[in-house]
């Protein structure tokens, strides 16, 4: 992607571990994002294939799924940061980009953003990451 699309949302989480233990965390879940093919990103002929690859990579600041399909082109950034005074713990944000093609396009954001399905996706991956942090 030459230029990044437009953005949408961040959601932010305070974890309990160090940022080694949120940046594995953040690497094993990414990595169930990127093998497991969606069915809906087949239907939209997703580009990957399962709809999302690394497209930058800051070892333990910052990692960057990107993909595009026929209504979308869209980034899902992870950033972690130390909180102040918060020694010990690391804050996590999902930072999502995304620009919508023609009008099925739009269509598709304004469902995608009224269901809640986006806000529900991003925050049951900092979950699953914030658990998997804090058992390590």
């Amino acid at each position: 992607m030459t230029q990044e699309p437009v953005h949408l949302d961040d959601h932010h989480v305070l974890i309990h571990a160090s940022r080694g233990q949120v940046w594995q965390a953040v690497l094993d879940q990414s990595e169930k994002i990127l093998s497991r093919g969606k069915p809906i990103a087949w239907i939209l002929g997703a580009n990957p294939p399962n709809g999302f690859a690394v497209t930058a990579e800051e070892p333990h600041r910052r990692l960057d799924l990107s993909g595009r399909h026929r209504l979308a082109t869209y980034l899902l950034r992870f950033e972690l940061a130390d909180p102040p005074e918060q020694e010990g713990s690391t804050v996590l944000v999902a930072r999502s980009y995304a620009d919508f093609h023609g009008l099925i396009g739009r269509g598709y954001r304004a469902a995608l953003l009224a269901s809640g399905g986006h806000v529900a996706a991003v925050r049951l991956m900092l979950r699953a990451v914030r658990t998997a942090a804090t058992k390590r």
